[in-house]
């Protein structure tokens, strides 16, 4: 006579993971996080962190968490490219400048202030800066 039938074992762990996730799953229903990204910002200044875009004179935080990026006039393509790289608003100069390249816009960048948002793609930002 078997005292432990591996069957069994695998049941109970099998009904114990769907309980669990059951319970989970009812407990973060409805759950909405408490504060906005502006009121993240301010608790964290007051606690001393510091802002990497809060010194920069061309790219500056607005109070809602978007970044306001500023094209200077002359500037060309690979500059802006750069400095949006830079500052941690692309991952890739180099892919930021081939989708230019490819849709033709490298003359078409206009000087002037951009709101740039935290989940903005380089295709939204190429939107942005070329209309």
């Amino acid at each position: 006579m078997k005292l432990i039938d591996g069957k069994s074992v695998l049941l109970g762990l099998g009904m114990g993971i769907i309980i669990t996730s059951l319970l989970g799953m009812i407990f973060f229903i409805g759950y909405k996080p408490q504060l906005t990204d502006a009121e993240i910002i301010e608790l964290s200044k007051k606690l001393g962190m510091v802002d990497r875009y809060s010194g920069s004179g061309d790219i500056m935080r607005n109070p809602d968490g978007s970044l306001l990026f500023i094209i200077h006039e002359n500037e060309s393509f690979t500059q802006v490219s750069q400095r949006l790289y830079e500052a941690g608003i692309i991952e890739s100069s180099i892919e930021f400048e081939i989708m230019l390249k490819k849709q033709q816009l490298e003359k078409s960048i206009k000087p002037g202030r951009y709101t740039i948002k935290y989940d903005d793609d380089i295709k939204t930002i190429i939107q942005k800066i070329t209309q």
